[in-house]
């Protein structure tokens, strides 16, 4: 179990004080789904140090919503039952000019014991840019426009 960065809790404090004082209230965290569509939590600015300590929870049903919202399964995703924990991207959190008040992160996904979650598709990408580089490759790739 990865425990959390206390480098990543402290800069989550400065980025609370700092949109704060510009005015924003919320931030949509985000990660688009296996069907393409972009799922959405939301948390008041002054959970970001929470969010950060200890991950926001979601079902890992989502991976299975087919675009139509019909559900299937998957050898890692059986259905509703257990949670994940979404981390936002402190690199990416960006203020949004066309939505006063708000900001916006993706998230990266890990089960409960902080254990990368298999259907990360942020997670999938790293890794697969990590083994390309291993076999002197360059990768620029992307699963969500961020």
């Amino acid at each position: 179990m990865t425990l959390p960065d206390p480098l990543a809790v402290q800069r989550a404090l400065r980025l609370t004080d700092r949109l704060s004082a510009a005015g924003i209230r919320g931030i949509a965290l985000t990660w688009v789904d296996n069907a393409g569509v972009t799922r959405v939590k939301t948390i008041p600015i002054d959970r970001l140090e929470y969010a950060v300590t200890w991950g926001i929870d979601m079902s890992p049903v989502f991976d299975v919503f087919l675009i139509d919202d019909s559900v299937t399964t998957s050898r890692h995703i059986a259905g509703p039952d257990g949670d994940l924990r979404m981390f936002p991207d402190l690199d990416r959190l960006t203020e949004l000019a066309a939505q006063p008040g708000w900001a916006w992160a993706p998230v990266d996904r890990y089960t409960q014991e902080r254990e990368p979650y298999a259907a990360c598709q942020r997670g999938f990408a790293r890794r697969m840019v990590k083994r390309a580089a291993e076999r002197g490759l360059t990768l620029k790739v992307g699963f969500e426009t961020e």
